[in-house]
C-alpha cells in the first residue's frame, strides 16, 4: 500500500512538473506507462518474497516436527521400532520399544551423538531373552544415551548368522543452559580414618594430609570428605561439579550408580597443563569423594580430548585397581 501511494505522488509530481517545464502529452503517457510498469513489477516481487517465506517457513516447520526418523538398514528386517510420535523428550527420557517377527538371539544398541559429553555407548539388552516377541531400551540422559542435538542408534538383532538392522535418530533441540559456576560451593571436612574399613584387598587407611586419604594397596587414590557437592546420577549435575571444580577442558562417560542409590561413580579425563589424566571418581551421598588416577601423560589437548575420552572408555574393564576400588566404596556404603 505504501508502495502504491509513493508511486501515485511521484506521478503526480511528474505532472506538475511537465505542466511547468512543457512537457508534451508523448512524455506524459510514456512517464504513465513507466510508473505503471514499475508498480505491477514491485507487486510481482512483493508476491514472490511472500511466497518463499511462507516456503522457508513451512520448511522450518516441518524440520522441528521431525523429532524422529527411523530407518531399516539391509534385506533382513525381523525387529521393528514402535511409533514414537506422542514421545515427550522434555525430560531427556525416552523408552524405545519394538517387536520380533522371527527367533531373536540377542539385541544390541549402538549409540552415538558427536555433540554429547558421552558421544558413544554399546549396550547388549540384559532384559531381552532369546525368543523374546518384544523389546525395551531406555535411552535416558543419566544412562548417557539421550542428549541434547543428533541422537543416533543403531539397533542390531541377531538369529543365528543373520542380523537385521534399523538406525533410530532422535533429535532434540538444545536448549540454553547457563551454569553458575559458584552452585556447588564445595567444603572439605576433616576425615576420620577410623570410620574407614580397613581390607584384605585393599589394605589400611593412610593420612595423606590435607584431610585427604589413601589406601596401603591401592595406588593412585586419594579420598576426602566434602559436602555442598550437589552430585546425583544426572549429567547436568556432574557436569556442574566438575565445572567447578576444574578450571581446565574436561570429559566424562559411565555414570554408574554405587549400591543402588546411595552414590556415584564416573570417569574423568581432564587437562592439567600440557599433561592429561584419566581418572575413576567416586561419590557417596554420605560425603565421601574419591579419585582414582588410572592414566595420564601428554600428547592430548583441546582438539583430540573428545576422541581420548573415547579411546580410554573402550579400556575401562582392563583396569584391574578400578575393581579394587569398587570393593571398596561399596564397602564404605554399607
Amino acid at each position: 500500500m505504501k508502495n502504491k501511494l509513493n508511486l501515485f505522488l511521484l506521478f503526480v509530481l511528474v505532472i506538475s512538473l511537465s505542466s511547468c517545464f512543457g512537457a508534451s502529452k508523448d512524455d506524459i503517457s510514456k512517464a504513465k506507462e513507466g510508473l505503471l510498469n514499475e508498480e505491477k513489477s514491485l507487486e510481482e516481487q512483493f508476491e514472490e518474497n511472500i511466497a518463499k517465506f511462507e516456503e522457508i517457513e513451512k520448511s522450518l516447520e516441518e524440520q522441528k516436527e521431525e523429532k524422529f526418523a527411523i530407518n531399516y538398514i539391509g534385506e533382513n528386517k525381523f525387529i521393528e521400532i514402535d511409533d514414537l510420535a506422542n514421545k515427550d523428550l522434555t525430560k531427556l527420557e525416552l523408552e524405545i520399544t519394538g517387536k520380533t517377527n522371527t527367533n531373536v538371539d540377542k539385541i544390541i544398541v549402538n549409540f552415538s551423538n558427536p555433540t554429547s559429553n558421552f558421544p558413544v555407548d554399546n549396550y547388549t539388552l540384559k532384559t531381552f531373552k532369546a525368543g523374546d516377541k518384544t523389546f525395551l531400551y531406555r535411552a535416558f540422559k543419566k544412562f548417557e544415551t539421550l542428549d541434547y542435538g543428533k541422537n543416533t542408534y543403531i539397533i542390531e538383532a541377531y538369529s543365528g548368522e543373520e542380523v537385521s538392522k534399523v538406525e533410530l535418530i532422535v533429535n532434540v533441540e538444545k536448549e540454553n543452559v547457563l551454569i553458575n559456576q559458584d552452585e556447588n560451593n564445595i567444603e572439605s571436612e576433616i576425615l576420620d580414618i577410623s570410620s574407614l574399613p580397613n581390607g584384605d584387598y585393599y589394605g589400611n587407611p593412610v593420612s595423606l594430609g590435607n584431610g585427604k586419604v589413601t589406601y596401603s594397596d591401592i595406588k593412585g587414590l586419594s579420598i576426602e570428605q566434602i559436602s555442598g557437592t550437589g552430585i546425583t546420577l544426572d549429567s547436568d549435575s556432574i557436569n556442574s561439579f566438575l565445572a567447578s571444580k576444574y578450571k581446565s577442558w574436561f570429559f566424562w562417560n559411565s555414570l554408574r550408580p554405587i549400591s543402588g542409590q546411595e552414590g556415584v561413580s564416573f570417569y574423568v579425563i581432564r587437562l592439567e597443563g600440557e599433561k592429561y589424566y584419566y581418572e575413576k571418581h567416586y561419590y557417596t551421598n554420605s560425603g565421601f569423594y574419591g579419585v582414582l588416577e588410572l592414566e595420564s601423560g601428554i600428547g592430548i589437548d583441546v582438539s583430540n580430548i573428545s576422541g581420548k575420552n573415547n579411546e580410554l572408555k573402550e579400556k575401562n574393564e582392563g583396569f584391574v585397581i578400578v575393581t579394587i576400588a569398587d570393593m571398596l566404596f561399596k564397602k564404605i556404603l554399607n
